[in-house]
């Protein structure tokens, strides 16, 4: 269990996280995903900074 999937690209064509259920033959379970965390910052505007910080991290590192 992590608590965060910041949904980041794996060194291949998997997601980091696919990368480790592959590799350790483990499954992986977030409580909160990227996606949840912009979601809930998109809904105050007073988290515009951490948004667009955020978002650019995805942009930099995410997954598709």
């Amino acid at each position: 269990v992590i608590a965060l999937d910041r949904q980041e690209k794996g060194k291949g064509e998997l997601s980091a996280i696919q990368e480790v259920e592959r590799d350790y033959n483990i499954p992986v379970a977030a409580i909160v995903r990227l996606e949840n965390l912009i979601e809930y910052l998109q809904d105050d505007d007073s988290n515009i900074e951490s948004l667009d910080m955020i978002q650019k991290y995805r942009d930099q590192y995410g997954s598709s």
